[in-house]
């Protein structure tokens, strides 16, 4: 078999395709794993459940949260708490976590590919990256590519004003009110954080009941697979 021939070719790098890989590099199958450069993980450890639990570890935290019920409602640990005293101790989390699952695919013998990828045909795929490109063909191939939140046209996304939240860990700084579209779990609990933060936080939904959903999405709006 030549270098660039798999017997199983993933597509996406988070919990779903490091699973895939593991378990059929375990069974002795020769396997590459791609995904995008510097989002080695996916959507669970760059802008999903990694990032949005951490900042929320961090606002609880800085903001004295947890200890109020013995030191007071005014109790604060920092009075002015900014975006890059929740984004450092997120990015740190983030750093350790990919090393960990560069660190697991190494020693499970899988080949990691950073970059774009393609098909080209029904198993072949290339990988097109700052390097440059080359192709790389499976016997079998997963596509495990994750979500993002879904974009209205007629909704200017800036990241700035407007944001979803994938980019709720980029803003600069904290704003003093908030207006969050959706009562899903996670539109909850990012209202629930900035609240903790001080700021003045509406909370925006088309149904009566808060958590009215039997499926857990993961954004302020509903999400869609690329």
């Amino acid at each position: 078999m030549e270098s660039n021939e798999y017997d199983l070719v993933v597509i996406g790098s988070g919990p779903a395709g490091q699973k895939a890989a593991i378990c059929a590099a375990k069974l002795r199958k020769k396997v590459a794993i791609i995904d995008r450069k510097k989002t080695m993980g996916g959507v669970c450890v760059h802008t999903g459940t990694i990032p949005s639990k951490t900042l929320r570890e961090a606002v609880l935290y800085l903001s004295g949260f947890r200890q109020r019920t013995f030191y007071g409602r005014g109790y604060v640990l920092k009075d002015r708490i900014a975006m890059s005293d929740l984004t450092f101790r997120a990015q740190s989390v983030m750093l350790r976590e990919v090393e960990v699952i560069k660190a697991q695919l190494r020693r499970n013998f899988v080949t990691a590919l950073e970059g774009d990828a393609r098909f080209m045909d029904p198993h072949l795929v290339e990988v097109k990256s700052d390097d440059g490109s080359q192709l790389v063909r499976g016997q079998h191939i997963m596509i495990a590519c994750g979500t993002r939140p879904a974009h209205s046209a007629d909704i200017p996304i800036d990241g700035k004003r407007i944001f979803d939240s994938d980019q709720v860990h980029c803003l600069e700084e904290v704003p003093r009110d908030l207006v969050v579209v959706g009562a899903g779990i996670i539109g909850l609990e990012y209202a629930s954080m900035f609240a903790a933060l001080g700021v003045k936080v509406t909370l925006l939904d088309q149904r009566p009941t808060l958590l009215d959903s039997t499926k857990s999405d993961r954004g302020l709006a509903s999400r869609k697979r690329p």
